[in-house]
């Protein structure tokens, strides 16, 4: 049962992921959509947006029916595709594609680990919660400082929360399948743990090693 539940949140992971670039591709090709998304600061309001479906499908999902968590999913994932764009036009398409097999060789690396590793990965937790906070404040400081030897450090530090983060998702999928949780809302609230934590070492990935578009 629990492979076959992996199969799901994979297959789900995969869906959210190839939404998300597609729709940032088309948007970044659209120069009338990116004028209005990003002139007239549109995208603060689906950045916002992520934050409460983010928040909703964190709090809410065990008590939301299958259809309706697969909806707030896609929808997410679209809207991470829309504030994605900038980073279409920022970057070099091929520095783009670069980082991004870079950085399922590590989601996948760690994902096997929180697959095959005995320990209980759930005592890490706290310590990897409390570390990410602390780089938040930090990064949110250096908006101020601007200082790029912080940012390499704090972007670093990021990238190694998250590559334990994939390990812990990894091994808390497998025992939440024991409990007793609907398999279809576990594989989405699975999918989208996972799609935060690739995105996220993507992004952090990019920033250390992306080629800016001249």
């Amino acid at each position: 049962m629990t492979n076959k539940l992996y199969t799901k949140v994979f297959g789900w992971l995969f869906v959210g992921l190839l939404i998300t670039f597609l729709t940032g591709i088309f948007i970044s090709n659209s120069k009338l959509i990116t004028a209005l998304l990003f002139h007239n600061s549109l995208y603060i309001l689906f950045f916002l947006a992520e934050i409460i479906i983010a928040i909703t499908l964190s709090t809410r999902i065990y008590k939301m029916k299958g259809t309706t968590a697969k909806i707030l999913y896609i929808v997410y994932a679209v809207l991470t595709g829309i504030t994605f764009a900038s980073i279409f036009l920022i970057y070099e398409v091929r520095s783009i594609i670069f980082v991004f097999l870079i950085s399922a060789i590590i989601f996948g690396i760690f994902a096997l680990v929180g697959k095959k590793i005995k320990i209980d990965l759930s005592k890490f937790s706290t310590f990897l919660f409390m570390t990410l906070i602390g780089v938040i404040i930090l990064e949110f400081i250096n908006l101020i400082l601007m200082n790029g030897t912080l940012n390499i450090v704090l972007c670093a530090v990021s990238l190694f929360i998250f590559m334990g983060y994939v390990a812990f998702d990894i091994q808390k999928i497998g025992q939440l399948s024991q409990y007793g949780v609907d398999d279809d809302n576990v594989a989405i609230i699975g999918a989208f743990q996972l799609y935060l934590d690739f995105i996220n070492i993507f992004i952090k990935l990019l920033r250390l090693f992306g080629k800016r578009d001249d």
